[in-house]
């Protein structure tokens, strides 16, 4: 069974942003599962979404490659 599929066939699965979304309003999507890492995987970096997989690497800028 897919898992993900699933979600996106339930009630569960939202929008990422409002259907009407207004001028200078700040809005945070929703998350809505893609991709699940294996439960080895997600232990070891702590998150079970690679999407909110975001590593804090100190000095490096969004590319991952070191500040100028």
């Amino acid at each position: 069974m897919d898992v993900i599929k699933e979600l996106q066939k339930s009630d569960f699965f939202v929008r990422p942003l409002p259907k009407d979304t207004v001028v200078a309003m700040a809005y945070i999507p929703f998350q809505n599962a893609t991709k699940l890492y294996s439960p080895e995987h997600g232990i070891q970096t702590g998150t079970m979404f690679p999407e909110l997989n975001k590593p804090f690497m100190p000095g490096c800028n969004k590319g991952g490659k070191p500040n100028d």
